[in-house]
């Protein structure tokens, strides 16, 4: 087990990228007709790629085995 101690800078950074409208200005969003709305399956998929890449950038180990 390891402890990961995260900045309040840094936990501020990751709440942005969590925003819905930077969500899509990334690119993480995308569907077939821009006028649909994404759905919450949409939501929680693109939400837990963000956080994932996050704590692996902050040294987490978070592949399943």
């Amino acid at each position: 087990m390891k402890a990961i101690i995260i900045s309040d800078l840094d936990a501020k950074v990751l709440l942005d990228k969590l925003e819905l409208v930077n969500l899509r200005g990334a690119g993480h969003i995308l569907r077939d007709d821009p006028d649909k709305p994404p759905t919450m399956g949409d939501i929680h998929r693109v939400f837990h790629y963000v956080v994932c890449k996050w704590l692996q950038d902050q040294g987490a180990d978070v592949v399943g085995r």
